[in-house]
């Protein structure tokens, strides 16, 4: 049974084939980007407002229960979620809810209106227009619109996050069950949360996978891209055409239990200590949602959502409590140089118990590979551009942003992050980088082969390197790697605001 009454039906179904006429009496042509601009001969059916500056919220003439039911009209609202399928394409009931929610006037249809847009199922041209009218704005695509709106975040409905389950359910249900529910968001609000074009259970993550020493492996090719962990003088290979389709790795290393985070949106992948800041480990994967660009993940035991970047709860409960993951090192480089530099690695299987496409860079087709993110943003911090890889450095709480190319073409970059001195080091492009502390030591040179890589300081005392630390022959100093991670910068920046930027 739907669960909205039925008021007004004929005076809508009646304006609504009023509507339907109007629409389909002029035709369309298709703009750049995709933008679909009406161009009949009479006037649009939801006439946009121009004006150069935002336009002051009214009092709402509507009634919360108003909004309510004409929410609910436009997305088939049945007390099983499933059934709202049913409804599709979009019918005169649809259409005649619409027009009360373009002609009202009211905000609080904003944030709506555009989750319509980016789920577009029929409908894009009515959401459109219906968009263009109470906002004055217009824009070519669903992404744009969310840029514009968590910029200038409209006044939000009643029961805004259980409508927007609803809506989701039209694709998948089991979306509807992973939001959280409003006034537990450590940043933007529920608007700001984009469906990453994945169902619920469409990305199933790894749980202490298979894997087999680096001799072994029959997959990967040379150039192939690793994210490789060192855990008291024990290795693991994590390849991005395994870690890509599944998005969440738990995992034990020398036993340490950790969890590898991949985002291709986001540019790279993380590695985080398994147990949270509350001293629980949860169960975790891929949410079906973005987040200022970000993938988002969740838990089995809170539902709540995490940001794949900053290994933070950013929604749900334990966002409310301020639980996070710790960040651990890691490092992205090729299959070829991993193995060189650490002949008895471990990588993982290809026998991962799923069916996937695991060919090297098929499952980074989400990301546009274009300028721009895969995925609506707010403003996006300018010092560079948005998709520049950067390794972002993280010591005594204080966070700074190096272009991975930069280093990578350096060689030996010397720096500090707050008060730490730091001395960075990187084989060559496209062969990531690792980041030291120097406490005072003046190195001078890197070299040899990636099995035996040394050091030597200005005293011309020799250290041993690996991804862990620099151990001084003589005597036994040690010098520890720092926490790094590889992200697209407006992803690091997003994350990050504080965030420093290295200026060679």
């Amino acid at each position: 049974m739907r669960r909205t009454t039925r008021r007004a039906r004929s005076l809508l179904a009646i304006a609504a084939v009023a509507l339907l006429g109007v629409i389909l009496g002029g035709c369309v042509e298709t703009a750049a980007e995709g933008y679909v601009a009406p161009t009949s001969t009479a006037e649009p059916v939801f006439q946009p407002v121009r004006s150069s500056t935002p336009r002051p919220t009214a009092a709402a003439e509507l009634t919360a229960a108003d909004i309510e039911q004409a929410l609910e009209e436009i997305v088939c609202w049945y007390e099983d979620p499933a059934q709202a399928r049913s409804c599709l394409p979009p019918g005169e009931e649809f259409l005649g809810a619409l027009e009360q929610i373009a002609l009202s006037d009211d905000q609080r249809f904003i944030a709506p209106l555009v989750d319509m847009l980016w789920l577009d199922v029929g409908w894009e041209r009515w959401v459109r227009e219906a968009l263009e009218r109470l906002s004055g704005e217009r824009f070519a695509s669903a992404g744009e619109w969310y840029a514009w709106m968590t910029g200038n975040p409209p006044p939000l409905p009643d029961n805004y996050v259980e409508w927007k389950g609803r809506l989701l359910a039209i694709i998948d249900p089991g979306l509807a069950e992973i939001l959280p529910s409003e006034g537990t968001f450590d940043g933007p609000g529920p608007e700001a949360l984009v469906w990453s074009l994945e169902g619920a259970d469409a990305v199933p993550p790894l749980v202490d996978p298979e894997d087999v020493h680096r001799v072994e492996e029959q997959y990967l090719g040379g150039g192939d891209v690793v994210y490789g962990v060192v855990i008291d003088g024990v290795q693991r290979a994590y390849p991005e055409r395994i870690i890509g389709w599944h998005g969440s790795v738990a995992d034990e290393v020398n036993g340490t239990r950790i969890l590898v985070w991949h985002c291709a949106a986001c540019g790279g992948a993380a590695v985080f200590n398994r147990a949270a800041s509350d001293g629980v480990e949860y169960t975790f994967s891929t949410a079906g949602f973005v987040w200022e660009g970000r993938r988002l993940f969740t838990d089995a035991e809170t539902l709540s959502l995490w940001d794949a970047v900053s290994g933070r709860a950013v929604a749900g409960p334990l966002a409310a409590q301020g639980v996070a993951l710790t960040v651990r090192n890691s490092v992205r480089t090729t299959w070829n140089e991993w193995q060189a530099r650490y002949p008895n690695s471990r990588v993982l299987s290809l026998n991962t118990g799923h069916v996937r496409d695991y060919d090297e860079g098929r499952s980074l087709q989400s990301d546009s590979r274009g300028e721009h993110p895969a995925f609506p943003t707010g403003d996006l911090d300018d010092r560079l551009e948005a998709k520049t890889r950067v390794l972002g450095v993280t010591i005594g709480g204080v966070r700074k942003a190096y272009p991975l190319a930069d280093l990578e073409a350096r060689g030996l970059t010397f720096d500090r992050v707050g008060d730490v001195g730091v001395v960075i080091y990187s084989a060559g492009p496209g062969l990531g980088a690792t980041v030291y502390e120097t406490a005072g030591t003046d190195f001078q040179s890197f070299t040899g082969s990636p099995e035996d890589r040394v050091a030597r300081d200005a005293e011309e005392l020799t250290w041993f390197v690996d991804d862990e630390r620099l151990l001084n022959t003589r005597n036994s100093r040690v010098r520890n790697a720092q926490v790094a991670q590889v992200a697209y910068w407006f992803a690091w920046s997003g994350a990050f605001p504080d965030t420093q930027l290295w200026e060679p």
